[in-house]
């Protein structure tokens, strides 16, 4: 797939270093509209009465700031090794954090370095038409079921966030007729008539190292590099943000004292219509695993906490679980605005869980 002369002119280089100088500058810009139960109109987006906060809706880039990804090439696991071993660099090294997705027989990969320059990649897996979305901002994956062959969403990312999270759009309609959902939960939060417009329907993903996810798939395929944009992949424009503590767009409210620091990673875990809460740090310090319940149903929970992973599978009664998410723990309590009782002050974050660790292997383990 060739990238776009506009990426080609260099323009993306320029866009790229926006998003740098945005990350350590701090800079918020100004709120695209400030009242609700009007229609308001910013850039080519409709804003009509706004299901959240308007003036927490910012802009964060142009619209398809980033390059979103359709049908990408895919190689495999031994091409990846053959990259390796001859190129200067490397396409993936173990302890790379990739999003796994498993439909209908067929596994695919997609390593992070490659989607905090994309965003999201709309594919197709196992005969299903998906999208996969990663906000680099608030560190969260989520991947949407987007409908049949005949009237597919193609999510694109509009530019806007909403409390530092991406606000996605159907590229198919096009900005005035288009909703717009936020990248974490899929909710509609703005567009034309966002309160009679449906969620998107998530679906699971796993948050992995390449180590993991290959051996438990070996003959996985993995979304290929842009040849265009193998430079700019190299790069880590959110290293310094990863580092820190401090966010660069407003967010409100910001969460309470619980002895989580905003920025800790949390696996949403979502069986039925239960949803389970849990930071990667109230697993354990060590990598491992971890049986727990939700709704009745058991599961087992393999993960590091250093390197932001966990892999998640239902015991029995697979069917019930229903989707796995992964975010800064900022972002998801802005977005709820609710303590789960497993992470209120003082709590050891054992409410789901049903034993204690075990010594199976980790994602980020051999």
């Amino acid at each position: 797939m060739r990238a776009p002369a506009i990426i080609r002119s260099g323009w993306w280089v320029a866009a790229a270093a926006f998003v740098v100088v945005i990350l350590t500058a701090g800079i918020v810009l100004t709120p695209q509209n400030r009242s609700r139960g009007v229609v308001l109109e910013s850039g080519d987006f409709v804003f009509s009465n706004p299901t959240v906060e308007a003036e927490l809706i910012v802009r964060g880039m142009a619209t398809d700031g980033v390059q979103t990804i359709v049908r990408p090439t895919t190689i495999s696991p031994q091409e990846i090794d053959r990259f390796n071993e001859e190129e200067r660099g490397k396409l993936l090294v173990p302890s790379d954090r990739v999003i796994g997705i498993s439909i209908g027989g067929e596994a695919r990969a997609y390593p992070l370095r490659l989607m905090r320059w994309h965003e999201v990649v709309n594919d197709v897996v196992g005969g299903e038409n998906i999208a996969v979305t990663y906000s680099p901002l608030c560190d969260s994956v989520a991947v949407f079921s987007t409908g049949s062959h005949g009237d597919a969403f193609e999510l694109g990312v509009s530019g806007f966030l909403f409390n530092s999270n991406p606000l996605l759009y159907d590229r198919h309609k096009g900005p005035k007729s288009s909703s717009l959902w936020r990248q974490l939960d899929g909710q509609p939060v703005a567009g034309p008539d966002p309160r009679n417009e449906a969620p998107l329907k998530p679906r699971m993903a796993e948050l992995v190292t390449w180590r993991y996810w290959r051996a438990r798939y070996p003959d996985t395929r993995v979304m290929a590099q842009l040849p265009d944009m193998q430079r700019l992949y190299k790069r880590d424009p959110y290293h310094s943000y990863f580092g820190s503590d401090k966010l660069r767009f407003p967010v409100a409210p910001l969460p309470p004292e619980t002895g989580l620091r905003l920025k800790d990673r949390i696996v949403v875990i979502s069986v039925d219509t239960t949803t389970a809460v849990i930071p990667l740090a109230h697993l354990g310090k060590e990598p491992g695993s971890r049986e727990i319940k939700i709704a009745d149903v058991p599961l087992r929970v393999t993960f590091d906490a250093e390197i932001g992973v966990a892999s998640v599978e239902a015991l029995t009664n697979a069917e019930r679980l229903k989707s796995v998410r992964y975010s800064f723990w900022f972002a998801w309590y802005a977005v709820k605005r609710t303590i789960p009782d497993n992470i209120r002050a003082g709590s050891s974050g054992d409410t789901f869980f049903d034993s204690g660790p075990t010594t199976t292997q980790s994602p980020g383990g051999a």
